[in-house]
């Protein structure tokens, strides 16, 4: 196994959710532990990771599909186990020569950032990479919520609101192995995610949001010229201003 070459002293374990191919049967031949999550759902198996793994000096998270390197691990190990990080993320390069992502993926990967940076703020680079490690802090600290493939930006979000240490590692993106299928759905999955993305801008900078909706009012009253839209959206920006100036002084304090 690739991953035993490379963490030979790790202990390696499959989180099955609901596979129907036997994966857990043959990884068990194999001799690795699994743990069944009956939940459904990417967000239930990483919940399940850290309550299954909060004692751990670092705790590795890959998709089981082939599509992340093994041998690129150490650079995402390191900054964990020396200290230097919270959370470490394989930056995805997409092997375009094998088509590794899809066009309406590659769209959505580049959608799904440019939201969170407006409503939350900058996060790291590749939000929706499945090739993570984590240090016990964020294992411990970060209470995750999510069901399904918007627990990547839950985690994006909460190291940003956290004041985490983030690092970004670049690694290969390959095809996943023959014979497998993806469970995300473009549109679907995109939606819950944009959708995460507003509930942690709400939960953590609300003033980005109403900024936005004030902004966006002021231009329609300037548009149609109306006196009292344009004074709704001052209300509303100021509305916007004063806790973002608020929690700005709490972070240089």
């Amino acid at each position: 196994m690739a991953w035993r070459a490379a963490l030979p002293e790790a202990e390696i374990i499959l989180f099955d959710n609901n596979s129907t191919d036997g994966t857990g049967e043959i990884a068990r031949r194999l001799g690795v532990r699994v743990i069944d999550v009956p939940d459904q759902g990417k967000g239930h198996v990483v919940r399940a990771i850290f309550a299954s793994l909060a004692d751990r000096p670092a705790v590795v998270l890959t998709d089981g599909d082939g599509t992340y390197p093994a041998d690129r691990i150490a650079g995402l190990l390191g900054p964990i186990l020396a200290g230097r990080a919270d959370m470490a993320v394989g930056a995805r390069r997409p092997v375009t020569a094998l088509g590794a992502m899809s066009f309406v993926r590659g769209v959505g990967n580049l959608i799904i950032p440019a939201a969170f940076y407006v409503l939350i703020g900058p996060g790291n680079s590749d939000l929706l990479s499945g090739y993570r490690v984590f240090s016990p802090r964020f294992v411990r600290e970060v209470r995750l919520r999510s069901a399904g493939f918007e627990i990547e930006t839950e985690l994006a979000s909460e190291a940003v609101a956290r004041g985490m240490r983030v690092v970004e590692v670049p690694v290969p993106y390959h095809p996943r192995i023959a014979g497998t299928v993806s469970k995300l759905r473009a549109f679907r999955d995109g939606r819950r995610i944009l959708t995460m993305i507003v509930a942690q801008g709400l939960r953590f900078r609300p003033w980005r949001l109403i900024g936005i909706v004030g902004g966006t009012l002021g231009a329609i009253a300037l548009l149609i010229s109306s006196r009292p839209l344009l004074l709704v959206a001052g209300t509303v920006l100021v509305a916007a201003v004063a806790p973002a100036a608020w929690a700005q002084s709490r972070s240089r304090s």
